[in-house]
């Protein structure tokens, strides 16, 4: 069975219980990467990589697809409630500061509450996908 935006949360979620840091730091990174790959399935895997005037987009994959969703462009390519989409882009955004955090940040505290506070917002963010996909099946 291949590997799904889900086998990220529950790693995260196994690694929030593991005592010391790193384990913490490794939840708040698999539950990041969790929402990046559940974020994925509303524009079906599709990140832009040049802007509407065919201009080359020159940031990285993570902050092209939280854009790309802030922007409110993926709702209008994918049909996707536009507010709904903007609200997930914002979550990836801000997770991705966290991620960066946990990862490279080493000389920065990461806490229980840091990993915890992520993985719930990788289950609302889920949520939100699902709830976004469900609407767009009705429609067709």
């Amino acid at each position: 069975m291949p590997v799904t935006h889900g086998c990220f949360l529950d790693i995260a979620r196994d690694s929030v219980d593991r005592n010391g840091e790193q384990w913490l730091r490794n939840a708040v990174s698999r539950a990041y990467y969790s929402m990046f790959h559940s974020a994925l399935r509303l524009t079906d895997g599709h990140i832009p990589d040049k802007n509407e005037q065919g201009d080359k987009l020159t940031s990285g994959t993570h902050k092209r697809l939280s854009d790309y969703l802030c922007d409110g462009l993926a709702a209008r390519d994918f049909s996707l409630d536009v507010t709904e989409a903007k609200k997930i882009g914002l979550a990836l955004k801000t997770a991705h500061h966290k991620r960066v955090a946990a990862d490279y940040k080493l000389n920065n505290k990461i806490n229980k509450l840091d990993a915890l506070s992520t993985i719930k917002a990788a289950e609302d963010l889920d949520d939100k996908v699902n709830a976004l996909l469900d609407a767009k099946k009705k429609v067709v």
